[in-house]
């Protein structure tokens, strides 16, 4: 069975690179053209291909180093850290990184032009729309860790012991949550400008104190305490690589953007308060598997009802802007 899980996996990377191709052919992009090795652009990307793919991949680093860590640990560890990041994975990759994606060209293009008051103004509205949408989504798994843990995981082996030490370790993920989907907003603000020093740089100061702290919290702590060493490392490689911008580009809108996130995280944190009220009463307290469906989708479907209605009664701009790219799909 996991030999075949794992050829799905393969299967599915190659079918989502494939997919791509005939658009890609209606774009007037075609790989059948020659392109020497000796061009200047050629050059340039190889030149900043490993200074990017470290600067991208520090997640994936301080995990591998948190997972070596964990196995200091009593048994079990490692694998309620991986359950845990699972989860957090989920609204990360697609809103945190899908965003980052999105924003990227327009990016770029502004860069080359030296529109450089453009690009400030494009980071700023990213990243307040980035923080509009992890911040319920933050919320809304620290309240209603369990009961998804359980749905997705308990069963077999992993009993109602493991979910809880499973929760914990999410909860300390969660805290980050939010550092975790800014990072990759910075960087390809760092990458349009064709800047790939400063994210190395910071990613190798965050790898050590990602060591550092889950050396310390790994003992009073146990597996929470590298979970929440993570989200701290996070935080500060965001904290470095924004003040790196600032001296890059001059004033990022910080009180723009520190307004709209404080009125995200109200609006988040009620929602939370009414979820959480929803689960004490829809989730039975000893439901578990597929009996817990629906009550955790309707517990999940009314808490984002309950936010965007919060946001509107807070005119935050980020609620207009999603739903006009979702009418011009339509």
């Amino acid at each position: 069975m996991a030999m075949w899980l794992a050829a799905g996996v393969t299967v599915g990377g190659a079918l989502q690179l494939g997919l791509q191709f005939p658009f890609m052919a209606k774009s007037g992009i075609h790989l059948r053209r020659p392109a020497p090795f000796w061009h200047p652009a050629f050059k340039r990307i190889a030149g900043m291909w490993v200074p990017v793919l470290f600067g991208t991949a520090v997640y994936q680093i301080n995990s591998v180093v948190l997972t070596l860590l964990a196995s200091l640990l009593p048994q079990g560890s490692i694998s309620y850290l991986y359950y845990a990041d699972r989860l957090v994975q989920f609204p990360l990759g697609i809103f945190g990184i899908a965003t980052a994606t999105a924003v990227l060209p327009t990016l770029a293009r502004q860069s080359a032009a030296r529109q450089y008051e453009a690009v400030r103004q494009t980071f700023a509205h990213a990243l307040k729309l980035v923080l509009f949408i992890t911040l319920p989504a933050m919320a809304g798994l620290i309240v209603m860790r369990e009961p998804i843990i359980t749905l997705l995981f308990q069963r077999g082996a992993f009993d109602e012991h493991s979910m809880r030490l499973t929760a914990s370790a999410l909860l300390y993920y969660c805290m980050g949550l939010w550092a975790f989907a800014a990072i990759r907003i910075v960087l390809n603000v760092f990458y349009a400008l064709q800047e790939t020093r400063t994210p190395v740089r910071a990613a190798v100061l965050s790898i050590a104190v990602n060591l550092l702290l889950g050396l310390i919290l790994m003992g009073p702590m146990q597996h929470d305490g590298l979970a929440l060493a993570l989200s701290l490392a996070s935080i500060f490689n965001l904290g470095l690589l924004t003040a790196a911008l600032r001296r890059r580009l001059g004033a990022l809108g910080g009180r723009g953007i520190c307004v709209s996130a404080g009125k995200s995280a109200l609006c988040a944190a009620a929602m939370g308060v009414c979820v959480w009220a929803e689960t004490l009463w829809l989730l039975p307290a000893a439901g578990k598997g597929i009996a817990l469906l629906p009550g955790v989708a309707a517990c999940a479907l009314s808490g984002a009802f309950i936010f965007i209605l919060l946001a509107r009664a807070m005119k935050l701009a980020e609620l207009q802007i999603l739903v006009d790219s979702v009418r011009k799909k339509k």
